[in-house]
């Protein structure tokens, strides 16, 4: 009886399973490829969405930031002398503006209560030798050849004859502002009393900051001068000067003075500013 082989059939039959084996590895292949890729797909989506989620955030706080660095701080000078129109002008404008008062004066601790209870903010406007000659408040004024005693009791007089005032600027002072003995005597006060310290700059030599940053007072100094020259024009281009400082900065600080024309431009100019988006802020929110 002749043997049947069945070896090449089986051969055949084998390779016919391999090849479907290998069809069906190729299809899932195919499909974990397509997975992968759509997986990578939409991750990536995701990773730009994200991105694109964060830079949109970063313009929008860079908007934010932009805008709310946008601040000016504006003292005013020199109330205590005058109870009038123009004091009371100043106590109608609606800003947060600081007003800075001299002691000495009729007017000087009811200025200072008046500003407080209308929401404004007080200083002391201290009396300091020039290096020319140093005119008034003969009672208050810090000189150079004083004492360390003396000057601690004329700067403690000027605040319990102004109680509302929360920190000082220098009234002239071209001399005694920069002179240490007096600028560190002045800095001892001013932080025990837990106060700060405004430069105003009436010289390039100052050294209040410094001083005042080694004792650690919190301190700024003054940017602009308003009204140097006491006319409209010339106080609203110095006005502009702040404006430009604080869009280019994030914040500037300027000093007017108690006078008509001042107040004039601050009405009539303070409300554009801010619809501008300036903020006007008390000097204290400025002191480091």
């Amino acid at each position: 009886m002749k043997k049947i082989d069945l070896k090449t059939p089986m051969i055949y039959f084998l390779m016919i399973i391999i090849v479907i084996l290998l069809i069906v590895l190729k299809k899932m292949d195919d499909q974990a490829n397509k997975i992968n890729q759509d997986n990578v797909k939409e991750i990536h989506t995701q990773e730009i969405e994200k991105i694109k989620k964060v830079e949109e955030e970063k313009k929008i706080d860079k908007k934010e930031t932009s805008i709310g660095l946008r601040k000016i701080a504006i003292v005013i000078d020199d109330f205590g002398y005058r109870n009038d129109d123009v004091s009371d002008g100043f106590l109608k404008i609606n800003a947060n503006l600081t007003y800075a008062i001299i002691p000495g004066h009729n007017y000087s601790t009811s200025f200072g209560e008046k500003a407080a209870n209308a929401g404004y903010e007080v200083i002391v406007h201290m009396p300091m030798e020039n290096t020319g000659k140093t005119y008034g408040e003969e009672k208050f004024v810090l000189m150079t050849d004083m004492d360390s005693e003396t000057i601690k009791r004329r700067i403690n007089n000027a605040f319990f004859q102004i109680p509302t005032a929360i920190g000082m600027n220098n009234h002239q002072g071209s001399k005694a502002s920069a002179d240490q003995h007096v600028m560190s005597n002045v800095a001892k006060v001013i932080k025990e009393k837990g106060l700060f310290f405004l430069d105003s700059r009436t010289t390039v030599e100052t050294v209040i900051v410094t001083t005042m940053e080694v004792f650690g007072v919190p301190t700024a100094k003054r940017n602009i001068f308003l009204d140097n020259e006491d006319s409209e024009l010339e106080i609203r281009t110095q006005l502009e000067k702040l404006v430009k400082k604080a869009e280019r900065d994030g914040s500037s600080i300027g000093i007017g003075h108690a006078k008509r024309n001042t107040l004039s431009v601050l009405k009539a100019e303070i409300p554009k500013l801010q619809k501008r988006g300036f903020k006007f802020v008390f000097v204290s929110e400025m002191v480091r």
